[in-house]
């Protein structure tokens, strides 16, 4: 059986991490947010803050990129910015009680989709799949390195 010309492993990471995208973007939206607010605040250290600096490079973006989300964070009372004491220019992101509790249900969001998605497809399966996606993120980042801009 050959396969659509749109059934390519690009197309299909792409698409699943669009559906998953959606549900966690409709979740997140009861809770007044968007997918982007609760990846921010997964990646907040709840006890000593981040940097933006820090916590861009997780979220795929340069910190410069981060201020929207920041504003909006800061507007819904989530996080508060502190300037560093020996850098004015680094800003330290610290959760709010408020911030904490979004962060709690985001946390528990992923974690109950990944019961879901283990419970019905099993541990096995849930292994291979994160060896699989290993070796391909490996793979393209040699790809990578190979072509010169």
């Amino acid at each position: 059986m050959s396969k659509k010309h749109t059934e390519t492993i690009d197309s299909k990471l792409k698409s699943a991490w669009q559906q998953v995208s959606r549900m966690y973007n409709a979740e997140a939206f009861l809770l007044g947010g968007n997918i982007s607010m609760a990846h921010f605040l997964l990646n907040v250290d709840s006890k000593e803050g981040s940097y933006a600096s820090d916590i861009a490079p997780h979220l795929g973006m340069e910190s410069t990129s981060l201020s929207r989300i920041i504003l909006s964070l800061e507007e819904k009372k989530l996080i508060q910015r502190l300037p560093d004491k020996k850098d004015k220019r680094r800003i330290k992101i610290l959760l709010t009680a408020k911030g904490k509790t979004h962060k709690e249900r985001a946390k528990n969001i992923v974690r109950n989709f990944n019961q879901l998605v283990e419970f019905h497809l099993g541990k096995h399966k849930i292994s291979a799949f994160y060896k699989t996606i290993d070796e391909i993120i490996l793979l393209a980042e040699k790809r990578g390195g190979l072509i010169k801009h």
